[in-house]
């Protein structure tokens, strides 16, 4: 019994280094990604569907709430053209130079995590637990976030939140 009591102990503490030493791996190679500017290993730690759709919602959201505060018709078709020209300009917009600028300086093509000086300033992130299959990494100086997703053994950036300020 102390066997069983003992291999379940060591398993859970082997789960539980797996699990947050795989978090960090997976933000340390891809901010080496991103530093190095090694597309194909930031196309495996990136899902550019995933990101492009999150990128599309809060932007479509920001329009919303905008149109709201201006209202009337004028507000309500600014609003229908801006939301359509969204999927077009987020698709062409999204690259992995675009994604690797955004990790390195937390800003890149007007999207902005962490307003910085420069934009060959450095970011510093700093983890924020979400559930068992999420986490992000928030930007130090900044609103703003990278959102994680398990994928398998391991993590994909699968969105952004964009800085409020």
């Amino acid at each position: 019994m102390k066997k069983f009591f003992g291999g379940l102990f060591l398993a859970a503490i082997v789960f539980g280094i797996w699990f947050f030493g795989s978090q960090f791996y997976a933000a340390h190679d891809l901010r080496q990604a991103a530093r190095d500017g090694d597309v194909a290993r930031l196309e495996g730690r990136v899902d550019f569907p995933a990101f492009r759709d999150s990128l599309k919602s809060q932007i479509e959201n920001r329009i919303e709430a905008e149109a709201a505060q201006r209202g009337g018709p004028l507000g309500s078709l600014g609003s229908k053209l801006a939301k359509a020209g969204t999927d077009v300009v987020v698709d062409t917009v999204v690259t992995p130079e675009t994604v690797a600028q955004m990790i390195r300086t937390g800003q890149a093509a007007g999207l902005v995590i962490s307003r910085r000086e420069s934009e060959r300033e450095q970011v510093a992130w700093r983890f924020e637990r979400g559930g068992f299959d999420t986490f992000r990494l928030a930007a130090e100086e900044g609103s703003g976030a990278l959102v994680f997703r398990r994928d398998g053994l391991g993590w994909k950036l699968v969105g952004v939140d964009l800085d409020n300020a």
